[in-house]
Formats: C-alpha cells, sequence, structure tokens
C-alpha cells in the first residue's frame, strides 16, 4: 500500500470531528432520558417560592477582608447558614461615611465575585453598593466531567435566591443603608436571578423599590435548549426541557408577576445569547410601572470591544435611578 493510501485509510478509521459534537449528544441523552422520564412524572407543587430555600438562621457576618479604592472602602464579609451554605458579598462605602443613612444598590452582575462586578460600576457617590459572590464556579466542567458535578451544581444554583435575600436583608439593617431606597441591577445572568431573589426578599418583608434587569430573560428551558455551547451538540431539545423541569423553582417568569416597584428593562436587538422569545417575556411580565430601553449590539460583556456598550448599559441604569429617586447623585 502506498503512503497516500495508508494516509487515506487512516482517515477513514478515524471519527470525523464533526461527529464528536452529535456523538456527545446523543450520549447526554441516553444518560439524562431517565432523568427526563423522573422529572416529569414528579407534580407540580403549586407556588415556587415554597421550594426555594430561604435558609434558617445564619451565623454571625464576619469581615474578611477590607481595601480602600478610588476614594471608597470596600469590605469584604461572610456568613454561613446551615441550608444555603457560605455566602459572600463585598459592600462599598464612601469615605468618610455620612452620618445620614445611604440608598443600598445590589449588583448581580455575571459569575465571579461580588468585588470584580462592583469594579465595573462608575464611582457610586454618597450610595452603598453590595456585590455577591456567586456559589457557581466560573469555569465548569467539560464534557462528560460535567454529569458527575450536575447534583452540586444544581444545590449551589438553587441556593443563589435565598443567599443573595441574606447578604440583602443583613445589609439593609445597617446603620449606614437606608431600608427604604434598596434597588437591585441584575446583568446578564444577575438578570435572570433577580426575580426569584426580589421575591424573596419581598417574603421576608423588605422591599425593593427599583429593579433594573438587563440583558436577562425568561423561560429556562427555552435559555438553555439555545445557549450556543448546548445548541452546537445539538441536545438543546432535549436538554432545554429538562432544565426547565429541574430549575422550575428560579423560573423568572413564575416570580416577575408577584414583584413590586420600578422596573427598568434593557436588552439588545442582535443578543446572540438570550433568545428573542425570552427576551420579550420577561419585558412583558415584568410589572409596571416600567420602562424599556433597546440598544444596538450583541449581548453584553466586560471583555475587549464591549466596553463601549457596557458604558451605555451602565450610564442608562445611573440615569434611570437618579431620575426615580432611587440613588443619590454623584
Amino acid at each position: 500500500m502506498t503512503e497516500g493510501a495508508e494516509t487515506q485509510a487512516a482517515r477513514h478509521r478515524r471519527p470525523s470531528r464533526r461527529r464528536w459534537p452529535w456523538l456527545l449528544a446523543a450520549l447526554v441523552a441516553i444518560m439524562a432520558l431517565p432523568i427526563l422520564l423522573v422529572a416529569a412524572l414528579l407534580p407540580w407543587r403549586g407556588d415556587p417560592l415554597a421550594e426555594l430555600p430561604r435558609g434558617a438562621a445564619p451565623g454571625p457576618v464576619e469581615e474578611t477582608r477590607g481595601l480602600r479604592e478610588g476614594g471608597r472602602v470596600i469590605r469584604q464579609y461572610e456568613m454561613s447558614d446551615p441550608v444555603l451554605g457560605r455566602i459572600g458579598f463585598v459592600v462599598s462605602l464612601p469615605e468618610p461615611l455620612p452620618a445620614r443613612p445611604l440608598p443600598l444598590i445590589v449588583v448581580l452582575g455575571g459569575l465571579g465575585t461580588g468585588l470584580k462586578n462592583i469594579r465595573h460600576v462608575p464611582p457610586a457617590g454618597d450610595n452603598v453598593v453590595l456585590g455577591y459572590d456567586w456559589p457557581i464556579p466560573r469555569k465548569l466542567p467539560k464534557g462528560l466531567a460535567l454529569i458527575p458535578a450536575l447534583p452540586d451544581l444544581h444545590r449551589r444554583a438553587f441556593s443563589t435566591p435565598g443567599q443573595i435575600a441574606a447578604a440583602v436583608d443583613w445589609a439593609a439593617a445597617q446603620p449606614w443603608a437606608d431600608p427604604a431606597r434598596i434597588s437591585l441591577l441584575g446583568f446578564s445572568l444577575g438578570a435572570i436571578a433577580a426575580p426569584a431573589a426580589q421575591r424573596l426578599l419581598e417574603a421576608r418583608g423588605r422591599a425593593v423599590a427599583w429593579t433594573v434587569l438587563a440583558y436577562g430573560g425568561a423561560e429556562l428551558g427555552t435559555l438553555v435548549a439555545h445557549h450556543p455551547r448546548i445548541d452546537a451538540t445539538g441536545a438543546g431539545p432535549l436538554l432545554g426541557p429538562l432544565a426547565g423541569r429541574l430549575f422550575r423553582p428560579l423560573e423568572p417568569a413564575l416570580h416577575l408577576p408577584h414583584l413590586k416597584g420600578g422596573f427598568l428593562l434593557i436588552g439588545g436587538r442582535d443578543d446572540g445569547l438570550i433568545p428573542e422569545r425570552s427576551a420579550r417575556l420577561m419585558r412583558e411580565l415584568a410589572p409596571a410601572p416600567k420602562t424599556i430601553r433597546l440598544l444596538d449590539g450583541q449581548h453584553m460583556g466586560v471583555g475587549r470591544g464591549q466596553e463601549a456598550l457596557l458604558q451605555e448599559i451602565l450610564g442608562l441604569t445611573e440615569a434611570w435611578l437618579v431620575a426615580q429617586g432611587a440613588v443619590n447623585p454623584r
């Protein structure tokens, strides 16, 4: 056999790289099918609010780190709850700290630490900014390694609304915070998690007067099914309904109609990550009074080439909050 023929035969023996997404999708489908069938047989249990872990009594809040940055004092806090686990968050305070209570701005960005997320927010003036540490790792396992990690990821995701509510409830009770001027800012993933967290806060008797939902969407099954990485495998039609069922208590569409306060909804006309159906549903379900702004460009981010869009989004957010009387102007 000639060298060319041997090379050609070897190519025929090797699986094509183009087939790997389909092979992976088929394997995931086979392994997930029993879970999907069991989930489909589970009865609906009424209001999803009752299914969200609220925690017991969080232990003492410990300040683990303090630093000064941009004329502000940033304090890292940690509390532990027997149900919700470790809850980490940062609080940014003006220096010197005024004697009067200040508006509390809660920032829910993408995955990562609260410190990293609030660093993208412009100087806050005489306002308190709280950033939440997501319990979900930024880099998720890939391929088959994701399957054994799913139970832990499911538990972490379910704890998120309760953790946010616990952190905000504690901060709002501090002497430097004005509990009547709490605003919740959800960006991207934060916008998806914000409705459940706000509803838990309202159940605690802690009102959120103003809410910003930027580049989020409703219908978790649709969001999962059309995520570019999942869509590329062809597993979206299976994994979407499965995720929608398993994560039903977190579903924004089930919490939005119950919320109170004013809403600003920001979205992208060419968002390649959030399907238009999901983005439109979130805008429709958000209670009035609400303001809707659609911007040119794709999904928001903090990477290179996305700075201009991020600044436009933050500028819109700040202008709306100031006009609402939610925050003290800079």
